[in-house]
Formats: structure tokens, C-alpha cells, sequence
């Protein structure tokens, strides 16, 4: 069969030259991707740990801002001004490893907090939950995102903890009685 095609021999060991570079190339990116992921995360997890302490920095500002009364409101809005302005700067300098979505909600986190204290009767139970839920949620977003909620879970499929105690069934009581309540009012 050869001797009726004789350009099979060298079109194959060129195909075969140019698979192998391909396969060598496509198995070098490969090994680099494996040889950065832990540093990538590690440096994730940092970012992360710093955007959690920046919300809790944040939030004791703002709990003072929301419940004293001997500031003015100049000095609320300067107090929460630093705030957000902290939060900005240590996000535009861990953009390369937070999710873009979850630093626009912490920057908005703290935005009008100052006015919390001034507030209505009526409207200051409303703004306080709507500042606290979002205070919730960006540190849930930043734990799921981070992946340390997904390894807890893990830990806690691998080693079914008996985490257990007359305290944690009233907690897990009142959790299960917020929920339900919120889904009652949602509509739900």
C-alpha cells in the first residue's frame, strides 16, 4: 500500500510532530494552572479575610454613627465618609482577586448609614434592617465566594460534627422562625 502512496509516511510523522507539540503545550499550561491555583487562592483568601475586616471595622463606625447621640450631622458624615472611603481603597487594591459584583455591594454597604440616626419613627426600623441585611449578605457573599463556606461544609460532611446543646436548639429555633416569617411576608 506504501508503494501506491508513498507521501503517507511523511505526512503522517508530520502530523504526528505537530499532535505532539500541540498535546506538549495543551499538558504544559496545564501543570502552570496546578502550580498557580494554591498561590492564587491563598491570595484570594487574604483579599477576602481583609474584605471581612474591613465590614466589621466598618460596621463599629457605623453602630456608633446610627446610636450616639452627642455627634453632629457633619461629623456622621464625615465618620461614614472615612468608611466608604477605606472600603474603596482596599478594594481597588484587591480588584485582581475579589468578584466585582460583591465590592460594588460593599461599597454601597455603608452609603447613608449617617442618616439612620436622624430618621423617622417610622422610617428608622426600615433603613435599620435594610442596612443590617445588607451588612448579612455581603458577609455571606464573601464567605461563599472566598470558598470557605463550601470547605466548612465539607469539613462537616467528612467529620458529621454533634454540634448540640440547649442553646444552639433555641438558635436554630429562632433562625427557623425568621425564615419563616420572611417568607410569610414575601409572599411566600
Amino acid at each position: 500500500m506504501n508503494e501506491y502512496f508513498p507521501i503517507f509516511g511523511p505526512v503522517f510523522g508530520i502530523l504526528g510532530v505537530i499532535v505532539g507539540v500541540l498535546l506538549n503545550e495543551f499538558m504544559r499550561r496545564r501543570n502552570r494552572r496546578e502550580l498557580y491555583a494554591p498561590k492564587i487562592f491563598e491570595k484570594r483568601l487574604a483579599a477576602y479575610e481583609g474584605l471581612i475586616e474591613q465590614i466589621y471595622q466598618g460596621s463599629k463606625v457605623a453602630d456608633e454613627v446610627i446610636e450616639r447621640d452627642d455627634f453632629t450631622e457633619e461629623q456622621r458624615q464625615e465618620l461614614i465618609g472615612v468608611v466608604v472611603h477605606r472600603m474603596i481603597e482596599f478594594i481597588e487594591k484587591n480588584s485582581l482577586y475579589l468578584d466585582e459584583d460583591l465590592t460594588v455591594h460593599c461599597m454601597a454597604l455603608f452609603m447613608g448609614v449617617e442618616e439612620i440616626h436622624a430618621a423617622s419613627d417610622h422610617d428608622k426600623p426600615e433603613m435599620l434592617d435594610h442596612y443590617r441585611q445588607m451588612r448579612k449578605e455581603a458577609l455571606r457573599m464573601a464567605a461563599e465566594d472566598s470558598g470557605v463556606a463550601e470547605i466548612n461544609r465539607l469539613f462537616k460532611a467528612i467529620n458529621k460534627p454533634k454540634i448540640d446543646g440547649a442553646l444552639i436548639h433555641y438558635f436554630r429555633e429562632a433562625k427557623r422562625q425568621t425564615k419563616r416569617g420572611r417568607s410569610k411576608t414575601n409572599g411566600g
